[in-house]
């Protein structure tokens, strides 16, 4: 009976832990006590005990000036050992780098994941770096290039319950959210192999974006080429930027074993 009762104290004691770290966020990156208390329905007791222990091992640090917690450098550590062992990552990365070369313009690498997108690999345009790390941030997949081609070339099932959950989100004027026009979309994509998103995310940006392929044959993640609208000029140059990005996820996907590149 003790043995049952430690275990589900211990069981306890880990969730709570895994929910404090899953507190923070791009846009909460420091907390205090009572923020966690009220975001996890805890007392503040029970809080600061188990910030204290997550402190001394270094998943989380406290700013004693300020009494406001941050992540930790353990984190970091454990963050780049899961990069590490992404294979998709190491083949596709050096294609990043000489696409942003090439085009000028950022280079993306991202998969599926729990029914969003999730970045594994960035580079920034040489001309426009980022003061952050876009790895490991996520996106919706309905209006996001790379998005559109995992549902397109994805199990239609599947798709068909990723955009089911909950109602589509509009976070522009031009986002799609009508799943019919979505799906019409989807067969021009497997037309052309690529997929084109302008302004549905985010206004005044555009993106390109194309499947890789394993060596099953299934598509095992998206690689986009994404810039300002008006630098990126899809009107006229949709089809020389779609080149270089078709040729590199061309090559990402014969390192990854996958022996014919038409799809």
């Amino acid at each position: 009976m003790k043995s049952e009762q430690s275990t589900a104290m211990l069981t306890q004691s880990v969730t709570r832990a895994l929910g404090i770290l899953s507190c923070f966020t791009n846009e909460y990156p420091e907390l205090r006590v009572i923020d966690f208390a009220k975001m996890l329905n805890l007392t503040q007791s029970n809080v600061s005990r188990l910030l204290t222990t997550m402190v001394s091992l270094g998943y989380v640090i406290k700013d004693d000036s300020t009494g406001y917690y941050r992540l930790g450098n353990e984190i970091i550590t454990l963050g780049g050992i899961a990069l590490n062992h992404y294979e998709i990552r190491k083949q596709a990365l050096p294609e990043l780098y000489e696409a942003e070369k090439k085009t000028g313009f950022d280079a993306n690498l991202a998969i599926l994941d729990r029914g969003t997108l999730f970045y594994l690999a960035h580079v920034d345009s040489y001309t426009s770096p980022r003061m952050y790390t876009f790895i490991g941030r996520r996106n919706p997949l309905h209006c996001t290039a790379i998005g559109k081609v995992l549902l397109a070339y994805g199990n239609a099932d599947e798709a068909e319950q990723l955009l089911s959950n909950e109602p589509l989100k509009a976070y522009t004027e031009r986002t799609v959210t009508d799943k019919a026009v979505l799906y019409e979309q989807f067969g021009q994509i497997r037309k052309k192999g690529y997929a084109v998103e302008e302004e549905e995310l985010a206004l005044g940006r555009a993106c390109l974006a194309a499947p890789v392929v394993g060596r099953t044959g299934k598509v095992v993640a998206g690689i986009s080429i994404s810039g300002a609208l008006s630098k990126m000029n899809l009107a006229e140059r949709e089809r020389e930027l779609a080149s270089v990005l078709v040729e590199m996820v061309d090559r990402v996907s014969m390192k990854m074993g996958h022996i014919s590149a038409t799809y």
